[in-house]
């Protein structure tokens, strides 16, 4: 860490004295309910011409096609940033403006107190210091919403072999946003899901992505036609743990902890993939909470093998006895099925999610 930082330091440095780079607002979708709300964001240096992605659907579906160089070389950038420490932000909140600092890494993180907020979405105003500014949408939401979902990312909404090095690093460097593959079905599910009877149900999309991938992510969404929603990502980097700075287990336990927290009467449908170690992650959180897991849906990736397999088939009759559903499944259709059965989904959703995978 000491290194990482002297080094960001250095970077920061030569690249000001250049005059080309200057401190720029990325913000990240956030979240929150009536009475308070969660704004993230990260500040780095970054060319005067560039502006930060914006959230919505892209202008162009099919953009012009790229050499595998060009792609590898803005798959790095997203990479290769130097973040601001401690720099001063004011976050222009809806009942007036907080003023806040980034952390060492140049990450933004805080909770501001809104008494009286609708439900839906919002738009903040991140200004830095210099007058540059972002705006960050916020989902509030509805305290009577009974149902909301939470969605690992990688290999459960789309395709991109984390578990398999090479293939995870071929779709994240040298693939574009468009050409990601999306699991079949799994658009039309989750709109089905969310667009269910009763108040909207909010969609959280978790995942040990680092916060680099925020934008694309958020274009693949809305390319893809996902409902829109909040990426709980984290942060890459050294560590004495390895190469992550926070454990897949502990951030998505923390996390889900958290929104159960902070929505008490909301109720939660964990989707996940065998990969990595959403099917324990889940379990974990069926076991604290048996009333407030609706039902845990685990994809099984194309390469896991027969012990995992049997494991993941164990796992799921032990948390179902124990009076959540959980399920290993296939493909989309057969969670649609399923939660038709348990009343999360109206069988006229069946068709489409049919017709999608």
């Amino acid at each position: 860490m000491v290194v990482e930082t002297a080094v960001q330091a250095a970077v920061m440095a030569v690249l000001r004295v250049r005059g080309h780079h200057r401190p720029m607002v990325v913000p990240f979708i956030g979240h929150g309910t009536t009475r308070q709300i969660r704004i993230g964001a990260r500040v780095v240096l970054g060319r005067p011409e560039a502006e930060a992605p914006a959230v919505g659907v892209p202008s162009a579906p099919f953009p012009t096609v790229r050499s595998r160089r060009a792609v590898l070389r803005s798959s790095l950038a997203r990479f290769l940033t130097v973040e601001v420490p401690k720099a001063s932000v004011l976050v222009g909140a809806p009942s007036g403006t907080v003023k806040v600092r980034t952390d060492s890494d140049g990450y933004l993180d805080t909770v501001v107190d809104e008494p009286g907020l609708d439900p839906g979405w919002h738009e903040v105003e991140l200004t830095l210091r210099d007058g540059t500014s972002a705006s960050a949408s916020v989902l509030v939401v509805d305290p009577d919403a009974r149902v909301g979902l939470v969605s690992d990312v990688d290999d459960t909404i789309l395709e991109t072999g984390v578990s398999r090095g090479l293939e995870f690093l071929r779709a994240t460097l040298l693939t574009e946003v468009h050409e990601r593959t999306p699991l079949p079905g799994a658009a039309s599910l989750y709109r089905a899901l969310v667009g269910g009877p009763g108040p909207q149900r909010p969609v959280f999309y978790l995942s040990t992505s680092p916060w680099n991938l925020h934008g694309m992510l958020l274009e693949f969404i809305a390319l893809r036609r996902f409902p829109l929603g909040p990426l709980l990502l984290t942060d890459w980097g050294p560590s004495k743990g390895g190469l992550f700075r926070i454990g897949a287990q502990e951030h998505k336990l923390g996390v889900v902890r958290r929104l159960l927290a902070e929505h008490p009467k909301l109720g939660l449908v964990l989707v996940g993939d065998s990969g990595q170690v959403d099917p324990e992650i889940y379990a974990t959180l069926a076991r604290e909470h048996p009333d407030r897991i609706l039902a845990v849906y685990i994809r099984r990736t194309r390469l896991s093998l027969p012990g995992r397999v049997a494991e993941l088939d164990a796992l799921a009759a032990e948390i179902t006895a124990g009076g959540v559903p959980m399920l290993a499944v296939d493909d989309s259709m057969e969670i649609a099925e399923h939660a038709v059965s348990l009343g999360l989904l109206d069988q006229a959703a069946l068709a489409e999610v049919r017709a999608a995978g």
